[in-house]
């Protein structure tokens, strides 16, 4: 996105200018639609700070600019009215609870840069159905994805190492999920929990999806969580190499094989008749 276009913002945004670098630093009155410029002043705009939009419950859209960097903490913590959000490809880092509560979210579009997925990030973000997760995570926190309770789809890459406390608590809408054997932590209740009246239940009709021999596996079996297997590792072919189970060998070698030994026996049959004239004479 270019957003150089001069845009009035005195009745929408707080902003300061420090060292040429402009950070959003809060909001006026009631906006429902803001678009950030790249420049405000002269002056590229890198980050917004924490809590710049906290409660901001008319807050609809927003348009980021393709200068930011940075997202603080709790930025648009209880932005209930905001329905979709695309995060530039600048932005390499976002805070704890950025999006929390932000109970309309229905879609956010994160960046190829982002390495975690902090602290709360999208906890209680009701209306989130899907969330694929760029190849560059590598953790997501603690109650990071908690009571998204309409989550029903998540795809995660062979970069991520840890799942931390909780952070799919309540996710009672995701019936599968798919974990890479490059996760090898596994926070308390990571996955497939959910609270009844005693404490807390796994969800009964919830499936891992993952290598046998992984910590995926591991967890699973250890948390009474149904599995089904990904494809498997060499070790595990290998394992069914030494069970003996038959082969099967495709109809091109049969046949080439067949031919091969006709041929050989019409040879033979043919050589022995040249013996039997030649001692005749």
């Amino acid at each position: 996105m270019n957003n150089n276009a001069k845009i009035d913002l005195s009745d929408q945004i707080k902003y300061t200018i420090i060292d040429q670098k402009v950070t959003i630093i809060g909001y006026k009155g009631e906006p429902e639609y803001i678009v950030i410029p790249d420049t405000i002043e002269g002056h590229p705009v890198t980050e917004i700070r924490d809590n710049s939009f906290y409660n901001c419950s008319t807050l609809k859209q927003i348009q980021l600019p393709d200068t930011l960097t940075l997202i603080g903490h709790h930025c648009f913590y209880g932005c209930t009215s905001l329905e979709g959000i695309d995060l530039p490809e600048s932005v390499s880092e976002i805070g704890m609870g950025c999006f929390c509560k932000c109970s309309n979210l229905s879609y956010v579009g994160l960046p190829s840069k982002l390495k975690v997925i902090p602290d709360s990030c999208f906890r209680y973000c009701n209306s989130l159905k899907s969330a694929e997760l760029p190849e560059s995570i590598v953790s997501i926190d603690k109650f990071a994805f908690s009571c998204c309770t309409d989550l029903d789809s998540v795809t995660l890459d062979s970069s991520l190492v840890s799942i931390g406390d909780y952070a799919f608590f309540m996710c009672d809408s995701l019936k599968n999920i798919s974990i890479p054997e490059s996760v090898t932590c596994f926070g308390n209740e990571a996955i497939g929990y959910h609270p009844v009246p005693s404490g807390h239940s796994v969800i009964s009709d919830l499936k891992i999806t993952c290598n046998k021999d992984s910590a995926a596996y591991d967890y699973a079996q250890s948390n009474a969580i149904e599995l089904s297997y990904g494809t498997e590792s060499p070790a595990a072919l290998d394992s069914l190499n030494n069970c003996k189970l038959p082969i099967d060998v495709p109809d091109f070698f049969f046949w080439s094989g067949l031919i091969l030994l006709t041929a050989a026996l019409i040879s033979v049959f043919i050589s022995q008749r040249k013996k039997k004239k030649r001692s005749r004479f």
